[in-house]
């Protein structure tokens, strides 16, 4: 009985182990996202300074 008293326990530990794993995992996903639509917006900003800026190059 104690064997399956054991086996019950770590079955219960892995499974909440397991929904953390996932949760970090959605959370890390969800930043990833973050990460890549301000890097849009960053890009976006990029290039109108470049545009911006050619607008005062002086030709010799």
């Amino acid at each position: 009985m104690q064997a399956i008293s054991s086996i019950s326990a770590i079955s219960e530990e892995t499974a909440a182990s397991a929904e953390e794993v996932a949760a970090s995992s959605l959370e890390q996903t969800a930043g990833a996202e973050q990460v890549k639509i301000l890097a849009g917006g960053l890009r976006h900003m990029a290039e109108q300074l470049v545009k911006d800026i050619a607008k005062f190059k002086i030709n010799n």
